[in-house]
């Protein structure tokens, strides 16, 4: 009989396939953690969507108000959107131009303030509210 290496010795060692699997299981771990870190991904920007629709209604809420809008710094308030309750906080700004204010809406997801969201600027013109111009 022949002892050298025939035709019933080929295939892998079992260190072989070890190595193999110890490959494919990092392999499988690094997919995860990706898949992972995606869906996390996508519900910081499905967060910050609504936050911001919340910020630019607020501010065609300011515009559509025209002369009535009370220019208050910190002024809050909470709106409900896509099934949850957003705070909102307005900061006004005055700024070189005695005209402007500089209009920051800034947009929370609990009511003590602390989780930030988003924020939304604007400039608006004081004067030409009081003058019916937009």
């Amino acid at each position: 009989m022949n002892r050298g290496r025939g035709w019933w010795y080929q295939g892998f060692t079992l260190l072989e396939v070890m190595v193999a699997l110890s490959i494919c299981a990092m392999a499988g771990i690094a997919a995860m953690q990706i898949s992972g870190e995606h869906i996390n991904h996508l519900s910081t920007i499905e967060e910050q969507t609504y936050a911001s629709w919340v910020a630019e209604n607020q501010l065609v809420e300011i515009r559509a108000q025209g002369d009535k809008w009370a220019a208050k710094n910190n002024h809050k308030g909470k709106v409900e959107l896509a099934g949850q309750t957003w705070y909102w906080q307005q900061k006004v700004t005055r700024t070189a131009d005695s005209s402007f204010v500089k209009v920051d809406i800034e947009v929370y997801t609990d009511e003590q303030y602390e989780q930030f969201a988003y924020t939304l600027s604007t400039y608006i013109d004081k004067e030409a509210k009081s003058n019916g111009r937009r």
